[in-house]
C-alpha cells in the first residue's frame, strides 16, 4: 500500500507454497496487482497494450470505449448492461480476434464495449482498460495465489490435482459459480467473485427473507462499493457466522445491499463472498470439473475488517472529494460533508496520492489513528483530524 504502508511500519512478504499439480504445459506465473481489493492484469488485446485489465469470476468480457477506439473495434449491435449498481449502462457489442495475459490466450472473443467514466470513483487515477471474467476461466485452470500476488493458468487436460486443499463442487447460474454454504446455520448458496470488493455482500431479498435486519439491527449505512450501473449502498453488521465447506468464519463485516433495482435484488443466490475472504487462500478455479479448491495460506483467520473513516471518496481534479458521508461515523464527527474536497492528508498533497491506497490505509490502520486533512468546504479550506475507529 505505498507510503501508507510506510507509515504502518511496513508489512512482511507472505509467500505461500504452490499448489501441488502436475502439469506438462503449465504456463509461467503472471503477476497481479490488488487495486481495492480487485486483482488488476496486464492484457494485450490484438496485440497492443499492456491494458489494466480486472479479473472477475463474476463477470464476461469487456472493455472501455477508449480501448475500442484506439484498436477501431467494430460496432455491431448497441447494448444496455447492468450490474450490482441501480442504473443500466449503454454501450455496444463487438469482437477482438485476440486477448492475452502473460502466456495464456484467447481468440475471436465476443466483448462487450462499455463506458467506464466513472471508474474514478472507485479506483482514482489507477486506469481500468477492461475486465475479464468466464472465457478465461473456461479455457484454463486459474490459480489464484493472493499471498505471492500471482496468477497461474494450466491447460485442464494437463491438471491434476494432488494438494491439501478442500474441494468445493459449484454450479453456475450466469457468471458466478455457486457454492453451498450457511448463514447463521441456514443453508444457502454463496456466489465466489473475486470482484466483489469485501468479505460478504448479502443481497436484498435473503436479507428480508431471513429477517437479518431485524435481528442485527444495523447502526451504520451507506455507499460501500462501486460496480456498473453505479454504487451499492448498504448497512454494515458483523454477521455472527458464515460457512463454506469446512471452514468457518465469526464475526465477518457483511454488506446488506439496500439497492432496490440490479443484480443485488437476484433470489438465486443470498450474496457474494469476496476477497476478505478469498485472500486467505490460494484460490483454484476448475471451471472444467465444476470445482473450486481452496489452500489455505498464512493469511487465513486474519481479522476481518471495513472502512474506518465512513466516508466515500471519489476522485476529482486535484482532490478526493467527499461523495458519501455514514452518519454517526468519524467522518461526520470530523465535521466532513458531502461535496467537501480533501487536498492533503497529512503533509501531502492529494495529486501525490492514489485513491485506492488511502483507503487500505483508513480499512487497516488501527483504531484511533489519527490523521490530518486540509479539507475545502465552499471556498473555505480548514484543517480537521479523522479519528480513525471500528464501526462494526
Amino acid at each position: 500500500m505505498g507510503r501508507f504502508l510506510a507509515l504502518l511500519g511496513g508489512a512482511a512478504l507472505l509467500v505461500s507454497a504452490p499448489p501441488l499439480f502436475f502439469s506438462a504445459s503449465s504456463l509461467q506465473p503472471v503477476p497481479f496487482q490488488l487495486i481495492d481489493n480487485r486483482i488488476f492484469v496486464e492484457v494485450r488485446v490484438n496485440g497492443e497494450g499492456p491494458f489494466h485489465f480486472i479479473l472477475d469470476t463474476g463477470a464476461g468480457t469487456s472493455v472501455g470505449l477508449d480501448v475500442a477506439d484506439k484498436l477501431k473495434l467494430p460496432h455491431e449491435e448497441t447494448i444496455e448492461e447492468s450490474g450490482v449498481g441501480v442504473a443500466t449502462v449503454r454501450g455496444f457489442s463487438s469482437h477482438i480476434q485476440s486477448l492475452s495475459i502473460g502466456p495464456a490466450t484467447l481468440e475471436n472473443l465476443a466483448v462487450e464495449v462499455l463506458p467506464f467514466s466513472d471508474s474514478s470513483a472507485v479506483f482514482g487515477k489507477a486506469p481500468l482498460d477492461g475486465i475479464i471474467g468466464a472465457p478465461i476461466f473456461e479455457k484454463y485452470v486459474v490459480v489464484h495465489d493472493y499471498a505471492a500476488r500471482t496468477l497461474r493458468f494450466v491447460v485442464p487436460g494437463e491438471f491434476k490435482y494432488e494438494g491439501l486443499g478442500t474441494i468445493l463442487p459449484f454450479e453456475r447460474i450466469g457468471y458466478v459459480p455457486l457454492v453451498a454454504g450457511k448463514v447463521d446455520g441456514i443453508p444457502t448458496k454463496f456466489g465466489i467473485d473475486t470482484g466483489a470488493r469485501s468479505a460478504l455482500l448479502l443481497y436484498g431479498p435473503f436479507v428480508a427473507a431471513r429477517g437479518l435486519r431485524d435481528k442485527y439491527k444495523p447502526q451504520f449505512s451507506g455507499i460501500t462499493g462501486w460496480g456498473i450501473g453505479g454504487p451499492v449502498r448498504s448497512d454494515i453488521v458483523r454477521i455472527g457466522n458464515i460457512s463454506v465447506g469446512p471452514f468457518s468464519f465469526d464475526k465477518v463485516v457483511a454488506r446488506f445491499s439496500l439497492n432496490r433495482s440490479g443484480a443485488t435484488t437476484d433470489t438465486s443466490k443470498a450474496g457474494l463472498i469476496g476477497p476478505d475472504i478469498l485472500k486467505q487462500f490460494t484460490v483454484i478455479c476448475d471451471y472444467s470439473r465444476h470445482r473450486l479448491i481452496l489452500e489455505k495460506n498464512s493469511d487465513f483467520g486474519a481479522h476481518d475488517t471495513f472502512d474506518k473513516a465512513g466516508a466515500w471518496l471519489i476522485q476529482a481534479s486535484h482532490a478526493f472529494e467527499v461523495l458519501d458521508v455514514i452518519g454517526g461515523g468519524p467522518a461526520e464527527k470530523a465535521g466532513l460533508k458531502v461535496g467537501d474536497k480533501i487536498l492533503a492528508i497529512g503533509d501531502t498533497s492529494v495529486d501525490a496520492l492514489l485513491l485506492p491506497e488511502v483507503r487500505d490505509y483508513w480499512k487497516y490502520a488501527p483504531s484511533g489513528t489519527k490523521i490530518r486533512l486540509q479539507v475545502q468546504s465552499g471556498p473555505a479550506v480548514t484543517n480537521v483530524v479523522l479519528v480513525l475507529r471500528e464501526m462494526v
